[in-house]
């Protein structure tokens, strides 16, 4: 057998290929999967902080821009009523889909130029931001049931794995080459200058996603009616005891991991003064834990099947997140390091298995309304998240707590609310476990 023989009898070619409809449904997928970290690396975390920072934004609105997504994301509950309306839609979602992404990218970086008072600023962010999302989340879920099409149970866990590797070795190769670009300008009055760049990069790199995204087939949508009903979104799901319990998990998973997440990397360059290319080096070694590790989770998998994969992994992360707490200036190099890797390691099986979550329990009809009404949920879970940690930081804006001989400042103590959050989400899902585990035994294990 020569060598392009053993490449297509290959697991890894039947799942990506040009020649079938399904595989190149996948192709196009994990492609556009690799190109949306790119540009989530350049333009959002630390650099989306630090073009918000200098451009006047502070700590709270900067929190109250990151929780802006999650209130319009609650309209995406008219989605099927403008989806199942549509036995084509793939045109209607790639030109939504520009023109957000538009919004959030080119607008948000060409605004500054035309306005300089930080008030008006903030306002416009903040509508231009919103409109981007709602208008995405109109119609956004009809991509999830879009793709779903291309994923058949039996290379479901195949396909996450190697798409969590490739997306992520790629997308944070370029995070730390940014990095180090933007660290070697630090000081310069190309500072802030560079970051801008990396946004632009960022939207022609959107554009030939744009076309990646249209280019898979689109198949016929399964319904159980014909006519779409708004009331659907709300009615089936509450008809469906198992997945309304998945969705109730993973709406309390989300919400104490928004609590910390739109204050913290202002803490982390103003507090503790961390730079790009370190977060960005520590990141790296995520792909180097996927090539290690990624094996033994899927094997863990296999074993111990979705929930319980998600339930350990998540409560282990609850004494790292306390360790994370305790970072400072002082001993940022070591601790920080630390906890990411430890992070990394764990979160690698936790992100395999709340990657399909929603899915085991998403019955195989009018799946556009389920979707929807699981955007919907997560959407109030991370509004509410962030809004309480946004309102914490505004309340105690010098919080200062000894304990233990340490200092602690209000985003530190918010991390202690996301640990305990951790611990608890586990022990929901350990006593509610029977009740979770999908009717059909092939969901079970990955």
């Amino acid at each position: 057998m020569n060598l392009m023989q053993r490449v297509r009898s290959s697991s890894f070619f039947l799942l990506f290929n040009f020649h079938d409809e399904l595989a190149k449904g996948r192709s196009c997928i994990i492609m556009h999967s690799t190109l949306s970290n790119i540009i989530s690396g350049l333009t959002a975390g630390l650099f989306y902080t630090s073009f918000l920072m200098a451009n006047g934004i502070n700590i709270v609105n900067i929190g109250i821009i990151s929780f802006v997504p999650s209130i319009a994301s609650c309209f995406g509950i008219f989605a099927p009523s403008i989806l199942e309306r549509f036995k084509h839609r793939k045109w209607l979602l790639v030109g939504v889909r520009w023109f957000s992404s538009t919004l959030t990218i080119l607008g948000v970086t060409l605004l500054p130029r035309f306005v300089e008072d930080t008030g008006l600023k903030t306002v416009l962010f903040v509508v231009l931001i919103f409109t981007a999302n709602l208008v995405d989340h109109l119609v956004g879920s009809g991509f999830s049931v879009w793709h779903l099409q291309f994923m058949p149970e039996r290379v479901r866990a195949d396909f996450l794995a190697i798409q969590s590797l490739i997306t992520n070795v790629v997308g944070l190769t370029v995070a730390l080459v940014s990095g180090l670009v933007a660290d070697s300008l630090a000081g310069s009055p190309y500072e802030n200058t560079i970051i801008v760049v990396f946004r632009y990069i960022a939207y022609l790199l959107l554009l030939v996603d744009i076309a990646i995204l249209a280019w898979p087939k689109e198949f016929p949508y399964e319904r159980s009616r014909e006519k779409p009903r708004l009331q659907d979104i709300i009615m089936l799901p509450l008809r469906s005891r198992k997945f309304i319990l998945t969705v109730g998990v993973l709406w309390l998973y989300s919400f104490f991991s928004s609590i910390p997440v739109s204050v913290l990397n202002v803490h982390l360059l103003n507090n503790v003064g961390v730079s790009y290319s370190y977060m960005n080096v520590v990141d790296v070694f995520y792909s180097l834990f996927l090539i290690l590790l990624l094996r033994p989770w899927r094997q863990a998998l296999r074993k111990i099947g979705w929930w319980k994969l998600f339930a350990l992994t998540t409560i282990v992360q609850a004494p790292i997140t306390l360790m994370y707490s305790c970072v400072t200036s002082a001993n940022y190099l070591w601790l920080m390091t630390t906890v990411r890797l430890l992070q990394h390691a764990t979160g690698i099986g936790q992100s395999l298995a709340v990657g399909n979550l929603i899915y085991i329990n998403l019955p195989r009809t009018d799946q556009t309304n389920y979707l929807s009404f699981n955007s919907l949920v997560g959407s109030v879970a991370g509004f509410l998240g962030g809004f309480v940690g946004t309102s914490f930081v505004a309340a105690f804006p010098n919080m200062e707590l000894n304990l233990l001989g340490m200092s602690f400042c209000n985003v530190q103590v918010l991390q202690w609310i996301l640990a305990v959050g951790q611990f608890l989400v586990p022990m929901l899902v350990f006593c509610f476990l029977k009740h979770l585990q999908p009717d059909d035994p092939d969901r079970i294990y990955g």
